[in-house]
């Protein structure tokens, strides 16, 4: 297969693997109704995919570079294919978390192994452009599950929805078998040598700031264009939407005038907190009208999306001995980011209102935007 074709199948593993993220949101009001579930219990289920993400990239993310990258990815999307079915067909609540938590190691896994075999792919040429379409196919995965979801539920029930969209998923499985092989860099190092690499926590940081803000902003967006705005839900929905929306166009771009050299790596990722500020800024502002929020949820999503390959290349450049290791460290900080910010947005607003909320995140971005003073960008290396 020609790179491009790679790099759009890669894309597909990423918008595949996005889409069992937030399958399961807009159907819960159905599957609570099947099993009687509280409030708690429902987002115990979102809970379930993201620390069994999380324990992968953790605990395990190195082995994707002990094993051939192909056959890593591979093995990633069988068990998102697995985790993706067994929803549809569980019998319990209990046996649907356990579902979920089989998708969330080949979530975890999955994403670690489809970085490297974009980096691997381009061979000595900066995977940056191609990593940055890889990157896009998360958001749009999760848009895809919150727009689709729905309709295919209505035709089907829940359950017909998730095997539906298996189908899908199982295609892309089985392309991955005429995908080209790349070289395999055996990785010496480990988890703890990742632990160990200053630079690889500044690479967690920023993706935490990242992928992790944005998906925190986007679980409240909604509620906020409606409270604050009197705007009616489906308007609400769509317009708040927008910032997912952004973030995928964001992240190929990023890629884009990093590979070309307009921009270095720490620049870039500098660029992005400061437009993360500004919008939480004009989203936070007492009293501003419409448009003024949208054009904050515009750069918070363009923020949030432009840095991603950025962050991964350098998280790999950081420890040649063990990239997948490193990759797997920075990625922990967007799911970490998604788990406790969410929540955390939540309480803000309960207490304190959106205004807080908002600026909570600002904190966040400052913070990252004082690491790019002292963190190393992947041309240092």
């Amino acid at each position: 297969m020609s790179l491009g074709r790679d790099v759009a199948l890669a894309t597909a593993t990423g918008t595949a693997i996005g889409f069992t993220y937030a399958a399961h949101a807009p159907v819960l009001p159905l599957i609570s109704r099947d099993f009687g579930l509280s409030d708690v219990q429902a987002g115990l289920i979102s809970t379930a995919i993201f620390l069994a993400a999380a324990a992968t990239m953790l605990l395990i993310g190195d082995l994707a570079d002990r094993y051939p990258t192909r056959g890593a990815v591979t093995f990633g999307m069988a068990l998102t294919l697995a985790g993706n079915l067994a929803s549809a067909l569980a019998p319990s609540y209990e046996l649907l978390l356990l579902a979920k938590a089989i998708g969330g190691v080949g979530a975890g896994f999955g994403f670690i192994a489809g970085i490297r075999y974009v980096q691997r792919r381009y061979g000595d040429a900066r995977p940056h452009f191609g990593q940055g379409f890889y990157g896009a196919g998360y958001p749009l995965g999760s848009a895809i599950g919150f727009w689709g979801m729905p309709p295919l539920a209505l035709l089907w029930d829940w359950r017909g929805a998730f095997a539906a969209t298996s189908v899908v998923i199982a295609i892309v499985l089985v392309a991955w078998l005429r995908a080209t092989p790349v070289t395999r860099v055996a990785g010496r190092g480990t988890m703890l040598d990742a632990a160990r690499c200053l630079n690889c926590w500044w690479t967690l940081v920023q993706h935490a700031a990242g992928f992790g803000l944005v998906f925190a902003a986007g679980t409240w967006i909604t509620t906020f264009l409606v409270r604050d705005f009197s705007l009616p839900l489906a308007a609400g929905g769509l317009l708040g939407s927008l910032l997912l929306v952004i973030a995928v166009v964001a992240r190929p771009i990023g890629g884009f005038l990093v590979a070309r050299e307009h921009v270095s790596t720490v620049a870039i990722m500098r660029a992005a907190q400061l437009t993360i500020l500004v919008g939480i800024a004009l989203i936070a502002l007492p009293d501003r009208p419409l448009l003024v929020a949208l054009l904050g949820a515009t750069a918070l999503g363009l923020g949030g999306g432009i840095p991603y390959s950025a962050v991964f290349n350098t998280a790999a450049a950081s420890l040649p001995s063990a990239p997948s290791a490193a990759t797997g460290l920075a990625a922990l900080g967007g799911l970490l980011g998604t788990i406790i910010g969410a929540p955390a947005m939540g309480f803000a607003i309960q207490t304190w209102g959106f205004s807080w909320a908002w600026l909570m995140l600002g904190a966040i971005s400052a913070a990252a935007l004082a690491v790019t003073f002292v963190m190393r960008g992947e041309e240092a290396f």
